[in-house]
């Protein structure tokens, strides 16, 4: 992506669970330690009928337990709220793209976070191509799992491929950053009673 354009991140999903605990809270991190373009715009899509002080105050109440309190001081958390837009969007309806694209306008880079469930990939992808908002400095990520088997994830990634090409796709497992995951790593290899057992034939 270039580094002279504007960045609007786009987050499917954006009043949802994985945005309350991990996505915002990581993008505000990102521009407390100015890993932000100045220009970058984080735009929040859900189906709730809210307005933009209305999702903003939706991020006071229910993001900010998850961000240290010390990390909030001073003018940073205001230029962070600043960075936010919310759309009211139902994925599956192709006439609601047409506000997203309105709120792109002015804007080049586009990064696209599907936190939604795998099912509504395809229709997100279809409907982001059908008002032109793919170009070729968009992204797309798409939260794992992909499909419920390997035939379903495999259906997942054909579809999303007709209209994001492979170097644009970024798949992503937040779950590997959880303590359970990290705790296995640790019991693997810093144990040398089980290290044997799980290289074993």
């Amino acid at each position: 992506m270039s580094t002279s354009s504007s960045l609007d991140l786009v987050i499917f999903g954006g009043a949802g669970d994985l945005s309350v605990r991990k996505l915002l809270p990581a993008l505000y991190m990102a521009h407390l330690h100015n890993n932000l373009p100045e220009s970058t715009r984080i735009h929040a899509l859900g189906r709730q009928p809210w307005d933009r002080e209305a999702f903003l105050g939706f991020v006071q109440e229910k993001v900010t337990p998850f961000i240290a309190a010390a990390a909030r001081e001073g003018d940073a958390w205001k230029r962070f709220l600043d960075r936010l837009n919310y759309v009211c969007l139902d994925a599956t309806r192709a006439a609601d793209y047409l506000a997203l694209g309105q709120a792109l306008q002015g804007g080049s880079d586009r990064v696209y976070y599907l936190a939604t469930a795998p099912t509504l990939f395809t229709d997100i992808c279809a409907h982001l191509a059908g008002q032109n908002l793919i170009g070729a400095a968009s992204r797309v990520v798409l939260e794992k799992p992909l499909g419920h088997d390997l035939a379903s994830a495999q259906a997942i990634n054909d579809q999303v491929g007709r209209y994001f090409q492979e170097s644009q796709i970024f798949r992503i497992d937040h779950y590997l950053g959880k303590e359970t995951v990290q705790n296995l790593m640790v019991l693997r290899f810093g144990n040398t009673i089980f290290e044997p057992l799980w290289r074993s034939p």
